[in-house]
């Protein structure tokens, strides 16, 4: 396939482009620090280092699901990056992209028409599925898991929908189906969704009842000592099942900040999944092209069979649950499918002497206008949420750098996501030591130096430490303002240290940031409104030769610090 002509080509770059906006996404506003599971990894990476590690521990099962195959590449990939998380994101972009391409494939197949229809589709659907409304996994590697379970179910649509021959599309279905299954919970969908594909093919009876008992097989592998049932809890009231069912769906089109943050997604879900099912029952009642629909469909069904799963086991943490950023990578093939399905109709029904009506023309419109719209609603709100999410995880690679000489567990137990016993996390962090696995390594003293061998910075090239003051007789507060020139964000933390003659020791690291309008006016700049910072502490935190306090801007990804202008004395 070539994409000859001008238009062609423009199209082509145009599907291109939300690929390159994540990845830029990745590349600025991912942290190379483990966040949350990830931890559980290092783990496993030292068992996988030390000849122990066994195939139970990478058959357990993890929050109900079985990640054999992620699991696997989280071990390769910290072989090869040398633990490098942000590898894991750009991983999870090679996912989507593969899936984008998959899913191309399927229009070329399904949809009549120029290959520049096909092309601005194809356009259109990577809007949403590379949108950054699904900043969560993209910033979080260790969500790779739910694009290699999506990549799976499109793999596996492609290959059953092939012309290829009967070998090679059961084989490459059944690869897709395994691996699917032990990426995440949600791949057990592929074995009825593909079945229902079989069924559209009249396959014989005999190969239909062949796919069902190796499907039972695949499914009786996975129960031994599977507990998933015990995450089950009831709800506070049944109506929060529909909410949250609805609110799934409609997600990845209405994570918008509101006082009734469930309202839209409800609406939007439900609109969604009435159009799907009207779709689908008008096609099963005529029959005439339901094979050619029939991988939308498949799409479409996973995922609502995805929604009633979820529902099942999450519904009890509340219905506003439904709308996390996480959930939207699965849920956002629903809209996916419905456009595939709508093009492959509309083709379908089309031929060169029957015109497309001008109320369907103007109905097409409208949806695509009213998506585009939602889409640029909802956009602002999500790049917010990547600038905190950089913020939040840049301060917990702070506390983990410093975690070896000051007390930052609180710190780092909050801003990573840290979940385990003391014993269990101390085992984490000598992994990390022993295997050098933390870039830049946790730091082994408090002496700190400037970066650019300043001893007194006159200029504010990285901020003002601005005032030292008593609140009390034993109560002291610091404040200033403090940026990295650089990249132009304000440090993931300022370092706090004293002197009582000799270097310079730091004694805390603030993290509680203010805004400063005044700056803003100082430097005719919105970007300075941020970058104030304040800590208050107890002179009793400081040794009993401490007579100089000074604050130090911090460089969270390569582990350098700035001294800001500005130092206090205290009163002896």
């Amino acid at each position: 396939m070539a994409f000859g002509g001008r238009l062609n080509r423009f199209l082509f770059v145009l599907a291109l482009l939300p690929m390159v906006l994540v990845a830029a996404i990745i590349s600025r506003s991912g942290v190379n620090v483990p966040y949350g599971d990830e931890w559980s990894l290092l783990s496993l990476f030292g068992k996988w280092e030390s000849h122990q590690l066994t195939f139970a521990d990478l058959f357990a099962e993890h929050n109900g699901h079985r990640i054999l195959i992620p699991r696997l590449i989280y071990l390769a990939l910290i072989q090869l990056t040398h633990g490098n998380t942000k590898a894991e994101m750009f991983f999870s972009l090679f996912l989507c992209i593969l899936i984008s391409a998959g899913l191309f494939v399927l229009l070329r197949r399904t949809v009549r028409g120029s290959t520049a229809k096909q092309l601005a589709l194809w356009a259109f659907i990577n809007l949403f599925l590379f949108s950054p409304i699904q900043a969560e996994n993209w910033l979080w590697g260790f969500q790779l898991q739910i694009f290699l379970s999506n990549l799976c179910l499109v793999g596996a649509i492609v290959c059953v929908t092939s012309d290829a021959t009967r070998f090679v599309r059961i084989a490459g279905t059944l690869a897709f189906g395994l691996a699917g299954t032990f990426s995440f919970g949600n791949g057990l969908l592929i074995w009825p969704v593909i079945l229902f594909l079989l069924v559209c093919r009249r396959e014989k009876v005999l190969f239909l009842a062949a796919w069902i008992g190796v499907a039972a097989l695949v499914v009786l592998a996975y129960l031994p000592g599977y507990q998933g049932h015990d995450a089950v809890r009831p709800v506070i009231s049944w109506f929060d099942y529909p909410l949250y069912f609805f609110g799934f769906l409609g997600a990845p089109l209405a994570r918008i900040p509101n006082s009734q943050p469930l309202t839209l997604p409800v609406i939007i879900g439900s609109i969604l999944v009435a159009a799907f099912l009207g779709i689908a029952v008008q096609l099963a009642r005529r029959r005439a092209g339901l094979w050619n629909a029939a991988p939308w469909l498949a799409l479409g069904a996973y995922v609502i069979g995805s929604a009633v799963m979820a529902t099942t086991a999450r519904s009890h943490l509340g219905p506003e649950h439904a709308l996390d950023s996480r959930y939207t990578t699965v849920s956002v093939i629903l809209l996916v499918s419905l456009v595939g399905l709508v093009a492959s109709v509309m083709s379908r029904e089309r031929t060169p002497a029957t015109p497309v009506p001008e109320n369907t023309t103007v109905l097409a419109s409208a949806l695509v206008g009213s998506l585009l719209t939602l889409y640029a609603i909802n956009a602002p709100s999500e790049f917010d949420y990547i600038r905190m999410s950089h913020d939040f995880r840049a301060r917990g690679k702070s506390a983990l750098q410093f975690s070896a000489v000051l007390d930052v567990d609180q710190m780092l137990r909050a801003t990573l996501l840290i979940r385990e016993d003391p014993a269990t996390l101390s085992r984490y962090l000598s992994v990390l030591d022993r295997l050098q696995l933390s870039d830049p390594p946790r730091r082994q003293t408090l002496a700190l130096s400037d970066a650019d061998n300043q001893s007194h910075r006159a200029s504010d090239d990285y901020g003002v430490f601005e005032s030292l003051q008593f609140e009390g007789p034993d109560a002291l507060v610091a404040s200033g303002w403090s940026y990295l020139p650089d990249d132009g964000r304000r440090p993931a933390c300022v370092i706090l240290a004293h002197r009582g003659g000799g270097d310079w020791q730091a004694f805390a690291l603030s993290e509680l940031t203010e805004r400063r309008p005044d700056l803003v006016t100082k430097h005719n700049s919105r970007g300075f409104a941020e970058r104030g910072w304040r800590y208050n502490f107890s002179r009793s935190v400081l040794p009993a030769g401490a007579g100089e306090i000074s604050a130090w801007a911090f460089d969270a990804n390569c582990g350098l610090t700035y001294r800001l202008p500005g130092s206090f004395r205290l009163q002896r």
